[in-house]
């Protein structure tokens, strides 16, 4: 089975059961972590940078983050 990544801030915030602007508070940590990843897509002058990020990673992210008592 192959897992698919989850585009953009509003379904990833739905992955988490939060508001979008709750994990865009955690943007710069989630991408330290390597937890999301950015594409460009699209070609000139429409280019379009995208947030994606896998499931796994962001419940390896959770489950570190919880580990050393933090919260979300």
């Amino acid at each position: 089975m192959t897992e698919k990544a989850i585009e953009g801030w509003e379904n990833i915030a739905k992955f988490f059961g939060v508001h979008r602007s709750t994990v865009l508070r955690r943007r710069q940590e989630l991408q330290q972590c390597g937890a999301i990843f950015y594409m460009t897509t699209g070609s000139p002058p429409h280019r379009c940078k995208r947030v994606y990020a896998f499931p796994s990673s962001l419940k390896a992210w959770i489950a570190r983050k919880s580990a050393k008592g933090g919260t979300f």
